[in-house]
This record gives structure tokens, C-alpha cells and sequence, in this order.
């Protein structure tokens, strides 16, 4: 046998049970815990810790092995397998039974589809396509946080296969690659912090560098003393400060470096058990560390699904009751299945056995991937409810605008133009905005009646206000105002609709304009530019601005499903138009100034979803709303009638045409073109 001295891990890297780990654990799930609970702002960097750990460990699992010889790529996978996979599947397992029962089609549809991507370890990439970590809709998805676990357990096919044969021909070369790995990562980190904030949190390669870092910290030798003292109180602090003081915005980014630091502090100081580290209580948490995180998310989701979020009192009972599943895991479970510390390690020359048993544990993923793509193909099994509520969730999903595919985009990419109607016809409208644009469009459509062509685009999360652009990295609407709303501040014929959640944009600094360092969405500016803008567009041809749709406390169509499953006979769903327009009285005030500055046409959309104090979100038992605030095709051909105006005068060229424009009128028009620009 070689040399121990060119692979034996330090002594700080030895194997075996851990006080101080232990404790790293306890703090780092009853961080994400109190996080999820609304307890701590900055407790999602427990799972940085846990990264940190997980490097530290199979570096040191990985370095003992080839030391004496055992290593084995199946033995690894197999004790990963153990370790991973049986709780895990039995979490997805009770979320798809229980799913079956309680949730609505496009809910279990939802949840199969990420079951799928949970138990084949993908569900990080689905995430990222979906939805961000840290957005509303994350608590419609019960397995959001498998995406570390799916992280991790791409980190664990790939990293022995570097560590191994580097550990076993040039150990010399450990520090040196691992040192420029972590480093190459971190950058990549950086890069996308300003770039895409959502592959940066959900993918491996920016999150790497945790994980190696833990393994540096295996090759780093002990502190001892003094030293050791300073580093671990370094450390907790480190780690304190980051639970309190670290936002979410735009993680991770370079102030990870304070947890990840904190946790090799704590680990290098290697300090013997203390009244924190070995109590019995935070000791059994770090154990079953797993398994709480595991079983708090669904919890979380469940009070939010059943309208409970929010109530300190329903939060003290989810804790509770994460805590009870979380040791019913743990004892039944994981104390079962998960690989003993003193189990013998198998030789590389009887690995045929060890992949036969990881085959065997890749079984149950298997059938779970199977049955969460079946549900997802089904929708949902939607005839486990009666017509009336699989009619609902049929008009929620559909929209119906034949052609307008792809003219409505996220707001990361650009559309190409769009044209809707019949081939050759002339432009008889121009129709922009965000995802309110798309959900009205079925009713424009309807009120051209097939006269002519309607231009159309849209861009999720993005008001059409000339020169708005977002602060947030990758985003589109900047390119997109340039290039679809600019030019219509130059002299034109026909006229231009513009639709959007205004009041959404009043409420957070997400957008700037051209000469603001900083977000102004809250900002005077933010105000002033939006009459800019609607001026010139208003003194170059007809420009109408749709008013707010009224907005809803919880999504109409679920909410009206849930309502038939308990009452067939049970009321529509309503809102008091009072609140509808306490809502809006701000961006209506706003929207009626540009009105009588520019003559801007303002379209209400209220008396077509409203009537007398009510506004409705059903009709008949029929969505008008297939969200909160979204209409349903239903609802958007509601607002036909309100669109017809716009049209009464298409064929008959205006008196403030470009053309017919005096003097004074061509310099006004300059004069707001400019300004708006």
C-alpha cells in the first residue's frame, strides 16, 4: 500500500461522529426552517451550510477510502443511495397519495410533474424554468425544496470521479485543482448574479464552489488553542450575521462568502463537545437534520394552500407538527435504511454485487418518476371530480386565440411581431403590454370582428412606458419598450392599445429609466415618466390605456372549484367594487392626469366585471378569472363591447393626423416625442 501521507485526509478530516458538525447541521436546518416559517430573513443560507458540510464529509469519506484501498465508485453511489433515496421516496410517495385526494387537476398535475423531477434528481432544472426560489409561486410547489437535493446528488455522480483518480495518482495535485475549480465556480456565481439570478441559485456549476470549499476544508490542516477558540467564534458569528442581516435578492452572490466562511471556521476549529454542540436536543435535530427538512416544506405549503399562512398561531403548529414528522421519518426511515458508520467498505474487486444493490434502490425512484409523469400527462386526473369542476379548471387553462402563440413571452425573452387577422388586411390596431394584454386579448380580437389586422406583443412583467427597463439581470423589457412601443411615438394613423397590472408597478422599485442610477418604480419619476410617455404617444395618433381589472384575495378559479367540491350549490365568487377601486386609486388618478393632459382614451374595464357595489370573479359558476387578477377567456370576452369603441372610427383618418398637423400641433408632438425618449 502506498505512502498514507500522499492521501491521508488531516486530522481535521478524519472520519467518524462529529459534535461540532452535528451542530452545523441543527443551525442550518432550524435555519430553513425558521426561513420558511417567516421566522428568520436570511435562514436560507442554511442550505449553504449544508453544502458546505456535504463537501467536507465526501471529500473526507472519498480520501479515506482510497487511502486504505476500498474506494469503489458503486460503494459510494450505494451509500449515497442509502443515505438519499428512502426517505426522500417516501415523503414523494405521501405527497402523491395525499395529492390524489385533496388537490384540484392542475395542482396534482403540477405536483406529478415535479415528483418526477424530485425522484430522478432533475427537479433543480425544472425549478429554474418554472419559477424562482424565492417568488409567490414557489408555495404551489410541494417538492420545491428537493432542488438541493437533486443539486447535491449531481455533485456526488461527478465529483469522485475527480477526486479519486487525482487522490490516487497525484494527491500533491488536490489543493491546487480543487482550489481552481471552487474558484472558476465562484466566478461563475458572480457572472450570474448580474446575468440570471434563477440559473445561479438553481444550477450546479455556480454552487459548486460551496461544496468544494468544504472539501479544501478537509485538506486544510487543524487548529488547535487559541486559534481554534477565535475561529469558531469567528465562525458562529459569521453565520448569526448572515441569518440576520442577508436578503434574497439576487442570491447568491458574493455575500455567500460569509456563511461558507463561517462554516469552515467552525469545522477547522474542530472544538470538543460543548453544552451547545452536545445537548440532547440540538444534537438529535443535527441527526435528524434530514428528515425535518424533508417534511417542513410541504408543511409550509399546506398552511398557504389552505389559506392558513400567515397566522403565528397555524405557523407554531406547522413547526410542531414538522417536528413530529420529521422524527417519525428519521426513526422509521432513515435509522433503518441509512448506511452504518462502522459498516464494512467494499473492495473495488466485488463491486458486481454493490451495483446490483444500487439498482435495487434505483427502483423505487423509478416507479415514482413513472407514476409523477402518468398523473402529469393525465392533468391531473381530473375525473376524480365531478363536470361542474372540471369545467372551471377547462376555462382556467384555455385561452384560445388562434395565431397569438408566442406573442406573449416571459420576460427574458423577446417575441418576434405578431400580426392577428386576415392575411393582407390593413392595421387597424396596435395591442402591447404585459400578461393583462394577453389574458384581454381573446376580447379585442372579438370586438375587430375580422376587419383587419391587430399588431400584438407582450412581455411578462413589463409596463409600456417608453424607456422603462427592469433592474433585475436578464430581463427583456427595456429591449422590448425600445423596440415595439418606442417607434410608435412617431406620427401614425391607427390606433394603439396599452394594457397592464399598473397598480403592480406602482407598488415596488423594480424599474428605471434612462439617467437613474437607482430603482424608482415607487419614485416620482417612475409617475412623471409614465405621463411622458403617454403623451407622446397620444400626440401621434389615438392612444387608449386600459384602467385596472379588479384583483382578487385568492385565485378565482381554485377558489371557486374548491367551493363547488364542498357546496355544488355554493355562491359565485365577488369582490366589493369599493376595494376594487381603493386599489387602483392611485394608478386611476395617475392615468386620468395623462387623460386630460393628452388627451389619452381611457378604457374601464369595471362596468364590464362589475355591477353596482359587486364585481365578479364568476358567473353561473364560470371563471372570469383564471388567477387572481388574469382573465379567462370568458372574462376577456366580457370586455368585447369595451373594445368596440376603438374601432368606431377605424377607416376615417383623424383631424390630428401627422399629415394634417399644424404648426403648433407638429411642435407639441416633437416636443412630448423628445421628452418621452
Amino acid at each position: 500500500m502506498r505512502p498514507a501521507s500522499r492521501t491521508e485526509p488531516p486530522a481535521a478530516a478524519t472520519l467518524g461522529f462529529r459534535a461540532d458538525i452535528n451542530a452545523l447541521r441543527a443551525i442550518a436546518v432550524l435555519a430553513v426552517i425558521a426561513y420558511h416559517f417567516g421566522l428568520a430573513p436570511g435562514g436560507f443560507v442554511g442550505v449553504d451550510i449544508f453544502f458546505v458540510i456535504s463537501g467536507y464529509l465526501m471529500t473526507a469519506l472519498i480520501l479515506a477510502r482510497v487511502d486504505r484501498g476500498t474506494f469503489s465508485l458503486s460503494a459510494f453511489y450505494l451509500d449515497r443511495a442509502r443515505r438519499i433515496v428512502p426517505a426522500l421516496a417516501v415523503l414523494i410517495a405521501t405527497l402523491l397519495a395525499l395529492g390524489g385526494l385533496i388537490l384540484l387537476p392542475d395542482d396534482y398535475a403540477l405536483l406529478g410533474n415535479h415528483a418526477a423531477g424530485s425522484a430522478a434528481f432533475v427537479s433543480n432544472l425544472l425549478y429554474w424554468q418554472e419559477t424562482g426560489y424565492f417568488e409567490p409561486a414557489g408555495h404551489r410547489r410541494w417538492l420545491l425544496h428537493s432542488w438541493s437535493l437533486s443539486l447535491e446528488w449531481q455533485f456526488y455522480l461527478l465529483y469522485p470521479l475527480l477526486l479519486a483518480p487525482v487522490a490516487r495518482l497525484a494527491p500533491g495535485a488536490l489543493r491546487p485543482i480543487l482550489a481552481g475549480g471552487a474558484l472558476f465556480s465562484f466566478a461563475i456565481m458572480l457572472w450570474l448574479s448580474h446575468v440570471s439570478v434563477a440559473a445561479g441559485f438553481y444550477w450546479l456549476p455556480p454552487r459548486a464552489w460551496e461544496l468544494v470549499a468544504g472539501g479544501l476544508a478537509c485538506l486544510a490542516p487543524a487548529l488547535a488553542g487559541a486559534r481554534a477558540r477565535a475561529a469558531e467564534a469567528a465562525g458562529f458569528a459569521l453565520i448569526a450575521a448572515s441569518l440576520v442581516l442577508i436578503g434574497p435578492a439576487a442570491w447568491p452572490d458574493a455575500r455567500a462568502l460569509a456563511p461558507v466562511a463561517g462554516t469552515i471556521l467552525v469545522i477547522l476549529a474542530r472544538r470538543p463537545p460543548s453544552r451547545l454542540t452536545d445537548h440532547r436536543f440540538p444534537a438529535w435535530i443535527g441527526l435528524a437534520s434530514y428528515s425535518l427538512y424533508l417534511w417542513h416544506w410541504p408543511v409550509v405549503v399546506w398552511l398557504d394552500h389552505s389559506g392558513r399562512g400567515g397566522d403565528w398561531r397555524w405557523a407554531a403548529a406547522g413547526i410542531a407538527a414538522t417536528f413530529l414528522l420529521g422524527q417519525l421519518s428519521w426513526r422509521f426511515v432513515e435509522r433503518r435504511t441509512r448506511p452504518a458508520a462502522s459498516a464494512p467498505h467494499i473492495r473495488v474487486g466485488r463491486t458486481a454485487g454493490t451495483w446490483r444493490a444500487l439498482g435495487a434502490y434505483a427502483l423505487a425512484p423509478l416507479a415514482l418518476v413513472l407514476a409523477g409523469l402518468a398523473i402529469g400527462r393525465a392533468d391531473g386526473l381530473p375525473e376524480r371530480f365531478p363536470p361542474s369542476i372540471q369545467a372551471v379548471a377547462r376555462e382556467a387553462a384555455y385561452r384560445g386565440v388562434e395565431g397569438a402563440e408566442g406573442c406573449y413571452v416571459a420576460a427574458t425573452d423577446l417575441p418576434e411581431p405578431c400580426r392577428l387577422g386576415p392575411e393582407g388586411a390593413p392595421l387597424i390596431a396596435t395591442f402591447l403590454g404585459d400578461s393583462h394584454a394577453d389574458a384581454q386579448l381573446p376580447g379585442l380580437v372579438e370586438a375587430a370582428g375580422g376587419r383587419g389586422t391587430i399588431a400584438f406583443n407582450a412581455l411578462a412583467g413589463c409596463p409600456p412606458v417608453i424607456g422603462a427597463r427592469s433592474i433585475h439581470p436578464g430581463n427583456a423589457c427595456g429591449a422590448f419598450n425600445a423596440r415595439f412601443l418606442a417607434p410608435l411615438a412617431e406620427p401614425r394613423t391607427s390606433p394603439i392599445i396599452l394594457a397592464a397590472s399598473w397598480a403592480g408597478y406602482l407598488s415596488e422599485p423594480t424599474f428605471r429609466f434612462p439617467g437613474e442610477r437607482g430603482a424608482s418604480a415607487i419614485s416620482a419619476s417612475f409617475r412623471a415618466q409614465v405621463l411622458r410617455s403617454s403623451c407622446a404617444l397620444a400626440a401621434a395618433g389615438p392612444t387608449y390605456v386600459v384602467l385596472p381589472t379588479p384583483h382578487f384575495p385568492s385565485e378565482v378559479a381554485k377558489a371557486l372549484q374548491r367551493r363547488l367540491v364542498a357546496d355544488p350549490n355554493a355562491p359565485d365568487i365577488a369582490l366589493p367594487r369599493s376595494t376594487h377601486e381603493a386599489r387602483n386609486r392611485a394608478v386611476v388618478m395617475l392615468l386620468r392626469e395623462a387623460e386630460r393632459q393628452c388627451g389619452v382614451r381611457l378604457l374601464d374595464p369595471a362596468p364590464y366585471l362589475c355591477s353596482g357595489t359587486i364585481c365578479y370573479g364568476s358567473l353561473a359558476h364560470r371563471p372570469l378569472y383564471r388567477d387572481n387578477h388574469h382573465l379567462t377567456r370568458l372574462g376577456a370576452l366580457r370586455l368585447a363591447p369595451m373594445y368596440r369603441a376603438v374601432f368606431a372610427d377605424v377607416g376615417r383618418r383623424s383631424a390630428n393626423d401627422e399629415g394634417d398637423m399644424n404648426p403648433r400641433q407638429r411642435s407639441v408632438h416633437e416636443t412630448h416625442r423628445l421628452s418621452a425618449r
